[in-house]
């Protein structure tokens, strides 16, 4: 056993949100699983009401955001921030998938900033919407692709802009956290 614990950034920062979001004054516990073997969940969420008690479980995959080039073209269409996932099978243990993806919002910038600085835009899917995403997760060929992505200048328009075959860049912004909460609330008082 290691003797230190150590928690990565994602799973901390979306632990302590959580927190805000789900307060424990209303009965809501976020819980991190300490065993690096628990491969399908990185965080927990118990509920206690009335004498019982409702968990539910969060997979959490992250990407970086990358910045483009400037297109060659002027009709190219480009997003400030790209992210890069690894298609994935939505496993059985989770009940719900936060895809986590941080930036910076002024790359340019020069003075020193704090951790505050730093955006991210988490994306909420159930397992089951996690599950239809990635079986329509294909190449412009219709094959299965490896990757998905999408690309956005700020996360009020968040578009799927890889694996989606048809290209239609489908608006994802409705699956932010912030307004998918309301699901984990109807999961742990159901």
């Amino acid at each position: 056993m290691d003797p230190v614990f150590t928690l990565q950034w994602p799973e901390f920062l979306l632990a302590h949100r959580l927190q805000t979001l789900l307060p424990k004054k209303k009965g809501y516990s976020v819980f991190v699983p300490v065993s690096r073997q628990e491969k399908a969940v990185d965080l927990a969420i118990l509920r206690k009401r009335r004498g019982a008690h409702k968990t539910i479980t969060i997979q959490i995959k992250s990407s970086r955001t990358y910045s483009p080039v400037p297109p060659k073209r002027k009709g190219t269409k480009r997003y400030r921030f790209y992210t890069f996932f690894n298609r994935f099978e939505p496993p059985a243990d989770a009940d719900f998938i936060i895809l986590f993806a941080m930036y910076a919002p002024d790359a340019g910038r020069t003075k020193k900033v704090s951790a505050r600085w730093y955006c991210d835009c988490s994306l909420l899917f159930t397992r089951r919407e996690m599950k239809r995403l990635m079986r329509s997760c294909l190449t412009v060929g219709g094959k299965p692709d490896k990757w998905f992505s999408f690309g956005f200048d700020n996360p009020n328009a968040v578009y799927l802009t890889r694996g989606d075959n048809a290209r239609k860049q489908t608006d994802y912004a409705d699956h932010l956290l912030e307004k998918r909460i309301r699901l984990i609330h109807k999961s742990l008082n159901a």
